[in-house]
């Protein structure tokens, strides 16, 4: 069994949008599209997302595993358990910036456009 992920996993100072969820499979896709001047375009994948909450966009995303404090908050307050492996993800200095229970999250940069597919895979509705 994987060491639980620790601090901050993930930080760009690019703007993040929420791109694709899947309901069906509970896979979460945050990008920033490659733009003048930017060559790459970065996404962020959750999977096996049991809770999130989420603003429509980010300028600059960290992703950090919780506090035991922050994550027994947001078990309290939402009525949730955690399944097996997953964890209290938030998406910034606090959880008004967001949250996300799940899986540890991946992340993956690439030349790839709006146009071409997720390095994570098919989801319904995501070019």
């Amino acid at each position: 069994m994987a060491d639980a992920p620790t601090g901050v996993l993930f930080r760009s100072d690019r703007q993040f949008k929420v791109w694709q969820y899947s309901v069906g499979h509970r896979r979460l896709l945050l990008r920033s599209p490659r733009a003048r001047p930017l060559a790459t375009r970065i996404e962020v994948y959750f999977a096996c997302v049991g809770l999130m909450l989420l603003r429509p966009a980010y300028h600059g995303l960290t992703v950090r595993r919780a506090t035991d404090e922050e994550s027994r908050t947001v078990i309290g307050d939402h009525g949730i358990e955690l399944e097996e492996g997953a964890y209290v993800f938030a998406l910034g200095e606090n959880l008004s910036s967001g949250f996300v229970v799940s899986a540890p999250p991946q992340w993956h940069e690439d030349e790839g456009g709006v146009d071409d597919p997720s390095w994570f895979g098919h989801m319904v509705g995501t070019r």
